[in-house]
């Protein structure tokens, strides 16, 4: 079955159908919700009603650029409803009642299925360009490069007549359009006469992770940056000039420079070593990590709800937001690596293997592989996402 993906026309006209008429829009860089609703027509009462009902279904300081979002007004301009689509899946309504002269929010889903889809493929020049005619989503290419990352260079290495294949999981709706991509399950990769595989396995007792045939981990015990950033501003050195201060000094780190809420993730496993307010750095999270490895990250606007000291966080997880606290002439993350206690260059370092299968999971992920290596020979051949109907008990 051929997979079918959504695409929403963005609009600013008035569409109007038989009780209400809806105004639809996006969120751009910069939006903020009471402006959109003000800039619409709605009143400083609807606005704060609509505002307030909101926050107890949904963190509105968590609006995402690209959110879509409906107001609906009656056929005499009066508000009804407003929508918030909080990617394709989450959505939530403020409903406005009248009579009471009160606001009702609640949070709904789209019904959806989780399925596994797979797409295979030859490289005809970069990743990127072979993956996407395969309508193969920007993140999950961005996935399959990281996974192999510890094992090929895809900016260098890749070769024409290379081959790929990938398993994912996704939401899908009841007419099989995707809706959401949620994790490569299996992968794999063939250059030169040699094929790298991974295979996503959760034990029942700890992190899920990739590994290879032979249940070693392909992936490395850090991700190579802690945020999807727009370049970087300051690279680690030991003789910088401080754009405030105007003298030369040490700068022990890397600037990454992001719009201000850019989501921060900690780069590995590890425990919340200090959370709190550093002179220079501002809010700034430090998190100390297996073998002797140390991640600081400063300048956040926030920090993320649950992330305190003490606190043990798994590699990917948002800890904080990108801000320009303490001592900055612009929204970035100041990113620090400490091994053994002194600074290292996050850039140059080698990064350190993650964690083997433990050998009483081995048989059960054996199972899995054998499964998931069948469907991955299924496509070969296929010019097209599969979704993979799953047998019935």
């Amino acid at each position: 079955m051929p997979f079918v993906l959504i695409k929403i026309k963005h609009t600013d006209i008035c569409l109007f159908k038989p009780h209400y008429q809806i105004i639809e829009g996006y969120i751009s860089d910069g939006d903020l919700l009471g402006d959109i609703l003000l800039a619409n027509g709605l009143t400083t009462d609807n606005i704060a009603g609509i505002t307030e009902e909101l926050k107890n279904v949904f963190d509105v300081r968590r609006c995402n650029i690209g959110d879509r979002w409906e107001i609906y007004l009656t056929r005499e301009g009066q508000f009804a409803k407003f929508i918030y689509y909080n990617g394709p899946i989450d959505f939530y309504i403020v409903e406005y009642s009248p009579d009471s002269n009160t606001y009702t929010a609640t949070a709904k889903q789209i019904d959806v299925e989780k399925k596994m889809c797979g797409a295979s493929g030859q490289i005809a020049s970069s990743l990127y360009e072979s993956m996407t005619p395969l309508c193969i989503s920007p993140e999950l290419i961005i996935q399959f490069a990281e996974i192999f990352a510890s094992k090929m260079d895809f900016f260098t290495d890749c070769q024409t007549g290379d081959t790929f294949t990938l398993l994912w999981d996704a939401y899908v709706d009841k007419k099989g359009n995707s809706l959401k991509d949620v994790r490569i399950v299996a992968a794999s990769y063939s250059s030169a006469g040699k094929t790298y595989y991974a295979f996503y396995f959760e034990p029942p007792l700890g992190q899920g992770c990739y590994y290879d045939e032979d249940g070693k981990s392909v992936e490395t015990a850090f991700l190579k940056a802690p945020l999807n950033y727009r370049r970087i501003s300051s690279y680690f050195t030991h003789s910088r000039l401080h754009p405030i201060y105007k003298v030369y000094r040490p700068h022990l780190g890397i600037d990454y420079a992001a719009p201000k809420g850019t989501p921060i993730s900690a780069i590995g496993d590890g425990t919340v070593e200090y959370v709190g307010w550093r002179k220079g750095l501002g809010k700034t999270i430090i998190i100390k990590h297996p073998n002797n490895y140390t991640s600081w990250y400063g300048h956040l606007s926030e920090i993320a709800k649950g992330v305190t000291s003490k606190r043990k966080v798994r590699k990917g997880q948002v800890i904080g937001y990108v801000g320009s606290t303490g001592v900055a002439t612009g929204p970035h993350l100041d990113f620090r690596v400490q091994k053994g206690g002194k600074f290292i260059n996050f850039l140059a370092m080698k990064m350190p293997p993650s964690y083997p299968l433990s050998e009483r999971y081995i048989p059960e992920f054996n199972s899995m592989k054998d499964i998931l290596k069948s469907r991955m020979e299924a496509l070969k051949g296929e010019q097209k996402i599969v979704v993979f109907k799953e047998p019935e008990e």
